[in-house]
């Protein structure tokens, strides 16, 4: 008598899952992923252009204090 209750009630619903937490924390991951990727890129893109824009900066700061100012007194 058990099986013809339990042929009776019809074919058994999956339950919807509770995804909003599980969604929250995938977004939170993912902006943190973004956060250091884009830290990543930045750090590479400062080494690269490091060596250039200290030699550009010593040349600069070469004529500013050194070739102006005796062009300027006629020291030279």
């Amino acid at each position: 008598m058990a099986e013809e209750e339990e042929y009776g009630q019809g074919v058994p619903k999956v339950i919807n899952p509770l995804m909003g937490p599980i969604e929250s924390v995938v977004e939170k991951i993912r902006y943190r992923g973004q956060l250091i990727a884009r830290n990543q890129k930045l750090d590479s893109g400062v080494s690269a252009t490091g060596t250039i824009g200290f030699a550009i900066g010593f040349i600069i700061t070469m004529i500013l204090t050194l070739v102006i100012p005796f062009l300027v007194w006629q020291v030279v």
